[in-house]
């Protein structure tokens, strides 16, 4: 596997020491001049180009599953921790896709929803939390006929 960090030593790629990496990034964040918010010197260790590269990486475009082979992770739950990925982020995403998939579809089948249409979906949202909760109730089956639930308020 070819290595990020390497040099020529005897005619030899050999990778680089944990120790020089760290010397060379003090060194340069040190000579950038960059400070935090209180005026402090940046610090910043190795790993953060790796949660820095895996975030750009699934903001850019790529896949999260692809990501994840990428950096070794052997679970995906790993590889979205890395990833900052902000609501904003999220919401420009499903945008995208939504796009995307209204693009393969008819667009006769897409219309704005009628203020009488979103009343009804916000009735049904909300009672909806309440029927689950009489169904998943043991003696639920009591309260029904024919197979149906019967609703009690």
């Amino acid at each position: 596997m070819p290595l990020l960090f390497q040099d020529r030593s005897g005619g030899y790629l050999r990778p680089l020491s944990r120790a020089t990496i760290r010397r060379g990034l003090d060194v340069t964040l040190l000579a950038s001049g960059l400070t935090d918010s209180a005026g402090d010197p940046l610090i910043f260790q190795p790993h953060d180009f790796r949660r820095i590269f895996i975030t750009d990486s699934i903001l850019n475009g790529l896949p999260p599953h692809i990501a994840q082979v990428i950096a070794s992770h052997d679970h995906i739950g790993t590889t979205m921790g890395y990833a900052a990925i902000y609501p904003t982020d999220a919401i420009e995403a499903h945008r995208a896709f939504i796009a995307r998939r209204r693009a393969l579809r008819p667009a006769d089948e897409y219309r704005t929803v009628t203020p009488e249409e979103w009343d009804a979906l916000i009735v049904h949202a909300t009672e909806r939390p309440r029927l689950v909760e009489i169904r998943n109730h043991p003696h639920a089956h009591l309260g029904s006929r024919k197979g149906r639930l019967a609703r009690r308020d």
